[in-house]
């Protein structure tokens, strides 16, 4: 399974094993990827770049990942991107918050490769 050669992802996840296997398997798959250990550092990269898929973790120290949600829909430069939060504590109710922050959809850790790209290609899709 691809990703469009052309997608743009940013990457965020305070976990380096996760970050690192999430940048692996999308640059495989003909992705264009970057990545930050914070909300904060994604917000700068964003800053310099929009991205046209975000994959955030929900559980990060300092911001978390529904504050950093809500700060990129707040900003029109970032607009068009699709958000995925990826969280290993995404009960009804944290899936419900992350969606009322903004996130397009919600994805459960772990992940396969697999089922990683498939969601994005069915989010995508939309």
């Amino acid at each position: 399974m691809q990703a469009p050669a052309d997608l743009d992802v940013l990457i965020v996840d305070d976990h380096d094993g996760f970050r690192a296997l999430f940048e692996r398997v999308l640059t495989k798959a003909g992705a264009q990827v970057r990545a930050a250990a914070s909300g904060f550092d994604a917000l700068a990269l964003l800053a310099e770049r929009p991205a046209a898929l975000i994959l955030a973790d929900q559980n990060m120290p300092g911001m978390d990942g529904l504050a950093f949600v809500k700060a990129v829909r707040a900003e029109p430069a970032f607009a068009g991107a699709r958000i995925m939060m990826i969280s290993g504590y995404a009960d009804a109710q944290q899936r419900a918050a992350a969606l009322a922050a903004g996130a397009d959809a919600v994805l459960m850790k772990p992940v396969s490769p697999r089922e990683l790209l498939a969601a994005i290609n069915a989010l995508l899709a939309v």
